[in-house]
């Protein structure tokens, strides 16, 4: 992933665009989908695989 396909895809999740993460209701955004999205689409572009261990252990709890 380079940063401007992060820009991309990160605009459009903050735009609450539906089609990109899930609705719970008729052509709403679900909040936590989209962060979640986030949070994969930030991890892919760092790219580092010792930060994505950490970070999945610590949003597993």
């Amino acid at each position: 992933m380079d940063r401007d396909r992060l820009l991309e895809d990160l605009g459009w999740l903050a735009e609450g665009n539906p089609q990109y993460a899930g609705t719970d209701e008729e052509g709403r955004q679900n909040p936590v989908v989209a962060h979640l999205m986030a949070d994969d689409l930030l991890l892919a572009y760092i790219d580092d695989e010792e930060i994505t261990t950490l970070f999945t252990r610590i949003r597993r709890g």
